[in-house]
């Protein structure tokens, strides 16, 4: 609370607990109510406004036609391929069950690992980057995404060797998410 009275100035204690100025009798709650409660006013409309405007965007960029809604669909694909073996005979699913029964050693599967983590960070990524796509650098910004994830998701395919169907389902995924991006 202000220590000074609104009104003359005069300087009150902190613990002054009294309604009323003690030097001009002025009523410290209620003095220029009327242009705060305008002025809160005015902050929650600009407030709201700035709401609005952020969940036009998101809508503009995610939801807004069926292209769109298709291609928010799409980037979510990569995520369920890696349930599919995606390194010869090693899925997400298996990884993660060899993992939890003790079948596998994790020193084993290091690669695999690494792969799908980064498979899945980088996807969230670029889903996240996608909700903003409407605004000025939105088409760049997608597209250096999933330029990363998939010269990421490839470069570790190679070095672990895993070249399968599942790879190339995959990568012809990511390969659709750069014609959506293109379209939309």
């Amino acid at each position: 609370m202000n220590n000074t009275c609104p009104k003359c100035g005069q300087k009150l204690s902190p613990l002054y607990m009294k309604e009323n100025c003690p030097k001009c009798g002025v009523n410290l709650l209620y003095y220029n109510l009327d242009e705060n409660l305008k002025a809160d006013a005015e902050n929650a409309r600009r407030e709201v406004e700035a709401v609005t405007r952020f969940l036009n965007i998101i809508k503009s960029s995610s939801i807004a036609s069926p292209i769109l809604i298709i291609r928010l669909v799409l980037f979510f694909t990569p995520l369920a391929s890696m349930c599919l073996p995606m390194y010869g005979d090693i899925s997400l699913i298996a990884l993660i069950m060899g993992l939890i029964n003790g079948e596998l050693e994790i020193s084993s599967v290091i690669m695999p690992l690494i792969s799908m983590a980064l498979v899945v960070v980088l996807s969230l990524a670029v889903i996240i980057s996608s909700l903003f796509s409407s605004t000025k650098t939105g088409f760049l910004r997608n597209m250096i995404f999933s330029v990363i994830n998939t010269a990421v998701f490839v470069g570790l395919g190679v070095i672990i060797g895993g070249i399968g169907l599942v790879l190339f389902v995959t990568l012809s995924i990511y390969i659709l998410e750069f014609v959506m991006h293109i379209i939309c």
